[in-house]
């Protein structure tokens, strides 16, 4: 089960304007950029065996998931954990608090880090609905920037095409065959962990399982 923890992110940014370089990770660390637009920046975080981060601040809120299992230390203002994280373990990370994080394991592990831009074209989340059959749906995060929900897909099941106010991103937690209508657009295939899709508020989509097994994923709306 996914625990919320108000703890660490790795990310930080040079700036805020919409396509802000960012400073080098720290020797250990490896962050690439998985996408970048107006309203957010995410960015896959590789973590080798007892390497992390020194005490850092940035002036943006950000959601931090665990991808892979690891013994992680976390850090956030006065308060400090260590334990082991598994697969889908959420953060949220208040602007301005001072954070970070240290693989403290004998393994490399990796997680997702998403920069909730203050530039962006805010817009409150719509209202939770009842989930549809075969899709069950747990709330780990609402507060005034984000909503980050779990979601299982069973074998077969399907959204109704719906739209959101607020602009969303989804983040496959365990590997699953997914079919997406997005506006005009349908795509269909394997879905690897990690796999990051940006939904654009106000537009028709919908997500099917196209699987024999379940699947897990995150829901990320921005307010």
């Amino acid at each position: 089960m996914m625990r919320l923890l108000a703890a660490a992110a790795v990310l930080s940014l040079a700036a805020l304007s919409p396509r802000a370089e960012s400073p080098q990770p720290p020797p250990g660390m490896t962050r690439a950029v998985v996408l970048e637009n107006d309203t957010t920046l995410v960015a896959r975080l590789g973590y080798e065996a007892g390497k992390g981060e020194t005490s850092h601040t940035h002036p943006f809120s950000a959601v931090v998931v665990q991808l892979t299992a690891g013994e992680v230390d976390m850090m956030l203002g006065t308060e400090h954990s260590r334990a082991r994280r598994e697969p889908g373990t959420v953060w949220f990370i208040p602007a301005n608090v001072p954070h970070a994080a240290i693989n403290t394991g004998t393994a490399p592990c990796e997680q997702i880090a998403i920069t909730i831009k203050p530039t962006r074209a805010s817009a409150p989340a719509g209202p939770p609905t009842e989930a549809p059959p075969g899709i069950t749906r747990a709330t780990v995060v609402d507060n005034a920037d984000t909503r980050v929900v779990h979601v299982t897909f069973a074998p077969g099941s399907r959204e109704p095409v719906h739209q959101h106010p607020n602009d969303l991103l989804t983040i496959q937690l365990t590997a699953g065959n997914v079919e997406m209508l997005i506006g005009s657009q349908k795509t269909s295939g394997e879905r690897a962990p990690g796999f990051v899709q940006f939904l654009p508020r106000n537009v028709d989509h919908a997500y099917i399982s196209g699987d024999t097994k379940p699947f897990e994923l995150l829901s990320v709306a921005i307010k």
